[in-house]
């Protein structure tokens, strides 16, 4: 579950950054790619927020931080989750990952 949920937060990322470059080419050229990129980053998003919320657990976020990542920080939840997993993976190996180190 956790694997589907860093690939959805990796398209959702990047939906939003091509739904941004559509929205410049649509203020400055022809093509309004907006009507079709928008829903796609929208199924996007809801699907990750759905996936979050059914991963809580094994994510172990707090609700602040949780609450931040599905707000301001959806593009960054990707890495969110994989910073997440990777500490994880190192607490179970017995290595310390924390600031400065």
């Amino acid at each position: 579950m956790i694997r589907v949920l860093r690939v959805v937060a990796l398209l959702e990322s990047l939906s939003f950054l091509v739904l941004l470059v559509g929205s410049t080419l649509k203020r400055t050229t022809g093509p309004d790619l907006v009507p079709v990129l928008g829903p796609l980053h929208g199924a996007l998003f809801v699907s990750l927020v759905l996936l979050v919320l059914a991963c809580l657990q094994t994510l172990r976020w707090s609700a602040w931080f949780t609450l931040v990542m599905l707000t301001v920080g959806s593009p960054g939840a990707h890495f969110a989750v994989r910073a997440t997993r990777t500490r994880d993976a190192a607490s179970t190996r017995g290595c310390v990952i924390g600031p400065g180190q």
